[in-house]
């Protein structure tokens, strides 16, 4: 059934600066891009970092927009005016009324933080469906309604399309969404207006800060999804939780910023629900884990410290919601893993290939470190940093990259608008405060010959890490997109490499 509502009554909700034209009509839909108008919508105004929506005013209205949403002050001519002192916020709210708030009609879980939250999203959405539950999933790999794909639009789409998937979720009659929420889409009101029972914290290191300027504003940011638990501690008849990582050294922050239930996991004495005992091998990791619901020993396929942490929030929201914790450990000791996160490129050869998505310091240090507990020969590591990002964070991973490995090959990531060799140069000095060039690595700008070149490398034994792409199945330059795929690349190069043998 086609949605509709009174521009009046919406009205009615936005805190308004001005209006100017007719506010008797019915609208037919929401947009925020000129190509996705049509006759009877309501036209959002975004500005953002490299175009102004104010500029394709004209644009909408010619493709039948009834009405304009706006900051700045514009001629509108043939539409309703609408200026607001935030679109953001009144395009977020907009959405959540037009849509009929469908967040407060379906279980929402959302997860943040910098590393872990693609991972622990599946891992609880896998718990919830072996637990009978229907579920939706919305993150960095994929959105799935039910058995339904769709395209992702980004970690966190926008607040139309988001609330829109919503709605459709409630239509298909889901009991749970389980969400990725990026300090992007916090810091844009993208998930204002959405209802969560459960919010979710994996870890907080220094991320975006080209977007955010500062760690504190990056904290603040991911700090939004507690504060919008509400001050309420029920939804329904079921309690709100945050769930959060009691290790984290802004564990506290997020305490202070919770007035839900706040129940904690991790490694450290102090934590609800503990993992010891740990053991990490090459194909897994073990650990025992306590918690006020019982205690059981764990031996996950995943493998590293930080698949600890992902699997005890994972175990954790899933308690929560009143999952036993043998089922719990059934699902989790089945799952292999999750595209692009630590996952093995396996063609019967006699080194390990592992690609993975990380792309912070953080994420690059965890994933050596573990490779580095079980590496019985080498460690090579191909890696590069995106353009148009953080350029604080590319010497600091080539220091750790150079640290952990015993050899590295530097190459381009994504360089979108940016000079490849401008960012490969800014690695390369965090680089060579650990490494020779020549001994200790060597830079191929081309990321297929960067991997062809460390998997002929690599001898028996050897562990070579093809870092900062995972799941991901192209490359962004500067005005095209290419195909490429580190999974499918290294298996084509690998089988190459037997068959010669």
């Amino acid at each position: 059934m086609a949605l509709s509502m009174k521009l009046e009554d919406l009205l009615r909700y936005l805190h308004i600066i001005r209006v100017e034209g007719d506010s008797h009509i019915t609208l037919h839909g929401l947009a925020y891009h000129t190509g996705h108008v049509k006759p009877g919508f309501i036209f959002f105004c975004l500005q953002g970092s490299h175009v102004d929506g104010h500029d394709f005013i004209p644009l909408a209205v010619e493709a039948g927009a009834s009405a304009v949403v706006l900051e700045q002050e514009r001629e509108v001519n043939g539409a309703v005016k609408i200026q607001v002192s935030s679109v953001r916020r009144a395009m977020a709210l907009a959405a959540e009324l037009f849509y009929g708030s469908p967040s407060q009609r379906l279980r929402l879980i959302g997860v943040t933080g910098t590393n872990g939250k693609t991972t622990t999203t599946h891992l609880i959405d896998e718990i919830l469906q072996a637990w009978g539950k229907k579920t939706a999933l919305l993150g960095t790999i994929k959105y799935r309604i039910g058995r339904e794909t769709l395209p992702v639009l980004a970690t966190t789409p926008e607040a139309p399309d988001l609330q829109k998937m919503l709605h459709a979720m409630c239509d298909q009659d889901m009991d749970y969404a389980v969400m990725e929420v990026s300090s992007h889409s916090l810091e844009q009101h993208r998930v204002s207006g959405c209802d969560f029972n459960t919010a979710v914290l994996t870890n907080v290191t220094d991320d975006h800060l080209d977007f955010h300027q500062s760690s504190d504003r990056y904290l603040a940011a991911k700090g939004k999804l507690f504060t919008q638990l509400g001050g309420s501690f029920w939804k329904g008849n079921l309690p709100r939780f945050a769930v959060l990582n009691w290790d984290d050294p802004h564990c506290d922050y997020f305490l202070r910023q919770v007035t839900a239930q706040a129940v904690s996991y991790g490694i450290q004495d102090g934590a609800d629900v503990r993992a010891s005992d740990i053991t990490i091998k090459s194909d897994g990791v073990s650990y025992r884990l306590n918690s006020p619901w019982g205690s059981e020993h764990f031996a996950l396929k995943m493998t590293g410290v930080f698949s600890v942490y992902n699997a005890l929030a994972a175990t954790t929201a899933a308690l929560l919601e009143g999952v036993k914790l043998p089922l719990i450990k059934e699902v989790l000791q089945k799952i292999n893993g999750v595209p692009g996160r630590f996952e093995r490129v396996d063609r019967g050869q006699d080194f390990l290939v592992i690609v993975d998505y990380a792309h912070t310091p953080d994420g690059l240090e965890n994933i050596l470190k573990t490779a580095r507990q079980f590496a019985r020969k080498k460690i090579i590591t191909i890696f590069g940093c995106g353009g148009e990002r953080d350029r604080g964070k590319r010497s600091i991973m080539g220091q750790i990259a150079g640290h952990y490995s015993d050899y590295c090959i530097l190459t381009s990531d994504n360089p979108r608008g940016e000079d490849p060799w401008r960012i490969i140069q800014e690695v390369e000095a965090g680089l060579q405060e650990e490494k020779l060039s020549g001994s200790g690595y060597t830079i191929q700008p081309d990321r297929y010959e960067a991997i062809k070149l460390g998997i002929e490398l690599a001898r028996p034994e050897d562990i070579v890490i093809i870092a900062g792409k995972g799941h991901e199945n192209y490359q962004i330059f500067s005005d095209y997109t290419i195909p490429f795929s580190d999974r499918d690349v290294a298996a084509a190069i690998i089988s190459k490499r037997l068959n010669r043998q």
